[in-house]
């Protein structure tokens, strides 16, 4: 028995051996026809298919019933943006592109953020967004604190979007403070800065907006361009405006202007409002064959807050004269623009005047397109930064908030711009501040 028993044992071994190795390769085998599944599967989806139309024939043609399974699946890869709105209008104002093609469109340095107006595609549960961007208007529309989430995850950035003048449109409800994370605004200290100008340098690289720009500029002689450029010009000024009110001739002492331009037989032409209309070839082609200078008024005197009016000049041959509260030495080439609170109105009269009549002089303010170009930026250049801001793990992991965000977004005296006018009860004034105190 002993010799029969020690006989057979070579050959049990031998079957546990081949045994464990047969289960051995069949494991390996299956683990890597999983992973290439998935790894197959994550690619396709990832590659084509951006919008949420586009997911739900990915459901259907995958055979996947339960939309929950491929949120499970795909969301720790893709950086899901909610944009907040209680109507179309105020996602309009944001929203051009749904799913990944903003990103894809405008060649992000990351591309792996989906965007959307939808609430439900994540769990039917806008908690489990990465971040929710709230358009400004939303906060001084009627009644609209109270379509504001009623529940956050501490690791969502809420995002403040805001292109409108602050002083102009401030906000005054308490429920801001400490509610935003990042901004996204034309304003300098914004976590997304986003100017509504560019100005570039001849290579394409962006040399302002910036806080500390140095600019180019020197003395040369005159030209054939600029003997062109000044042939046709025999008015002073144009002015187009959008919206009409004898506000804003006080307000800048227009008025006053006027009455001194006179004096030198000059004239300040209003396009828009009164008897004027440009002309069959538009008021762009107007400006750049019959005016030297160009009234940029943009209808604000916010801080950082310059917009596309001052193109108006620089695309059509003219010098503008800029108005507003911005540092526009931060915005605009050195000694290309006339800034209107320098002067009084009989001086900047006279200034003009002297420019004109001295066409060296006058055409020394294009010095700058030596080496610059001034265009319209990108205005939705910000979903990159989102997007890198987003993928950037120290950021997105620190948390913190705007603590005194009313006062941040409008420098001024809320008192001033929030208390409504004309209150005289003590119940009315009381009920508002409980609502706007800390000013």
């Amino acid at each position: 028995l002993f010799n029969r028993r020690g006989a057979n044992e070579p050959t049990k071994m031998y079957l546990v051996s081949r045994t464990e190795t047969f289960a051995k390769l069949f494991f390996i085998v299956s683990f890597t026809g999983l992973f290439m599944y998935v790894a197959l599967a994550f690619y396709s989806f990832h590659t084509a298919y951006t919008t949420v139309s586009q997911i739900g024939k990915f459901q259907e043609n995958s055979k996947i019933k339960n939309y929950d399974a491929v949120v499970e699946r795909f969301e720790k890869d893709l950086k899901y943006i909610l944009v907040w709105s209680s109507n179309s209008e105020q996602a309009e104002t944001l929203l051009q592109y749904e799913g990944q093609e903003a990103f894809i469109e405008r060649d992000c340095p990351e591309i792996n953020c989906y965007i959307t107006t939808n609430k439900t595609i994540l769990n039917d549960d806008y908690v489990n967004f990465d971040a929710i961007v709230f358009n400004m208007s939303i906060f001084w529309q009627p009644g609209g604190f109270s379509k504001l989430p009623e529940r956050r995850a501490k690791r969502q950035k809420y995002v403040f979007y805001g292109m409108l003048p602050s002083d102009s449109h401030p906000i005054c409800n308490l429920r801001v403070e400490n509610f935003f994370n990042w901004t996204w605004t034309y304003k300098f200290y914004s976590d997304i800065y986003s100017p509504f100008i560019e100005v570039k340098n001849l290579v394409g690289n962006v040399v302002a907006p910036n806080r500390n720009v140095i600019w180019k500029n020197d003395l040369r002689t005159s030209t054939k361009s600029d003997a062109v450029r000044v042939s046709t010009k025999t008015k002073a000024v144009a002015w187009v405006m959008d919206k009409c009110g004898p506000k804003i001739y006080t307000m800048f002492g227009l008025t006053k202007l006027r009455k001194a331009l006179k004096q030198f037989n000059l004239t300040l032409d209003v396009y828009g409002c009164g008897n004027l209309n440009c002309p069959e070839g538009g008021c762009a082609e107007a400006i750049q064959k019959e005016y030297y200078f160009y009234f940029a008024y943009d209808g604000s005197m916010a801080e950082d807050y310059v917009t596309t009016e001052v193109l108006k000049a620089y695309l059509n041959d003219a010098v503008p004269i800029v108005v507003g509260g911005a540092d526009f030495t931060r915005f605009l080439p050195e000694n290309s623009y006339i800034n209107y609170h320098f002067y009084t109105e009989d001086k900047l009269a006279a200034y003009l005047h002297y420019t004109i009549t001295n066409p060296a002089v006058y055409n020394a303010f294009f010095n700058w397109k030596k080496y610059y170009t001034v265009n319209k930026a990108d205005e939705f250049k910000g979903y990159c930064d989102l997007c890198k801001l987003l993928n950037d793990k120290k950021k997105f992991n620190t948390f913190s908030t705007y603590e005194n965000f009313r006062s941040w977004w409008y420098y001024g005296s809320l008192k001033d711009k929030c208390l409504p006018k004309g209150t005289t009860k003590l119940s009315e004034i009381t009920a508002y501040l409980n609502e706007t105190v800390r000013f």
